[in-house]
Formats: structure tokens, C-alpha cells, sequence
């Protein structure tokens, strides 16, 4: 049973805290697009998601996951097994940059697009990092996801 409830905090978690990050390659070009004060509307939606949604799974899914490996084995022969690692590792890269360079960013153009400065270098260079930082970061959750559920190597 203890096992059936971590399985389900953890793949539960994945879903719930990561999938709506998937909508944000639909919603950033969509704010792109509206501009103004629709635009910022937009981007305050996915502050909000990423605050209510991501942040809390950030830290769940580690301490699920540490949990599940110990419960099932896996720490045994940890490095052999490069499904795990290379998927923790990504995790925690893509956990890096999205909570110290996408959201700050993000939340950094609502500032400038709040105080009229959308028409600026700053703005277009902000812009310029988050529609670079996104598609990586989907890369990597959909990466994640791929190593968790076919295992290579294993």
C-alpha cells in the first residue's frame, strides 16, 4: 500500500505540477500577440500557475521520488542506472532555470510592461530569453518523462 501511495504522490505530482507547463509555449506567444494590457494579463496567468501549480511539485517530487527509490531498491547500483540519474539531473537543471531565470523573467516583463516600458531593448531582450528558455525547458520535462517511463539501459 505504501508504495501504491508514493507511485501515486509522485506520477500525480508529475502531472499535476508539470503539465500545465506545457500550456506555456501556447500562452507566451499568445501574450505576444494580444500586446498590452491583455498581454500582461496573460503573463500574470502564468506566474500564477507556475506559483500554484510547479513551485509545491518542485519540492514534492524529489522527496516522492528519494522515497520510491529506496522503497523499490534502486539506490543499489544508483550510477548504473542512467534512466534515474540523468532524469534527476535533468530535473534539477530544469528546476534551476525555471525558478532563477524563466519566472524572474516573466515577472520582470509584466513590470516593465505595467510601467509602458513594452516598447523597450529591455523588453525585447527579456522577450528574446523567455522564448529561448521555454522551448528548453520543455525539452527537458518531455526528456524527463521519456527516461522515466522507457528506462533505457535498464
Amino acid at each position: 500500500m505504501y508504495l501504491k501511495v508514493l507511485l501515486l504522490l509522485h506520477i500525480g505530482g508529475a502531472i499535476i505540477g508539470f503539465g500545465p507547463t506545457f500550456a506555456f509555449a501556447v500562452l507566451g506567444p499568445l501574450a505576444g500577440k494580444l500586446g498590452g494590457p491583455q498581454a500582461v494579463g496573460v503573463l500574470k496567468g502564468i506566474v500564477k500557475i507556475e506559483k500554484a501549480l510547479v513551485r509545491p511539485f518542485i519540492i514534492l517530487q524529489p522527496l516522492t521520488g528519494a522515497l520510491l527509490i529506496f522503497k523499490e531498491g534502486l539506490d543499489q547500483d544508483f550510477f548504473s542506472r542512467f534512466w534515474l540519474w540523468g532524469g534527476i539531473l535533468l530535473f534539477a537543471v530544469a528546476a534551476y532555470i525555471a525558478t532563477a531565470q524563466q519566472i524572474p523573467a516573466v515577472e520582470h516583463l509584466i513590470e516593465l510592461g505595467e510601467s509602458g516600458k513594452a516598447d523597450t531593448p529591455e523588453f525585447a531582450a527579456t522577450v528574446k530569453k523567455t522564448q529561448t528558455l521555454g522551448p528548453v525547458l520543455t525539452l527537458m520535462l518531455a526528456a524527463i518523462i521519456v527516461l522515466m517511463i522507457l528506462k533505457p539501459g535498464s
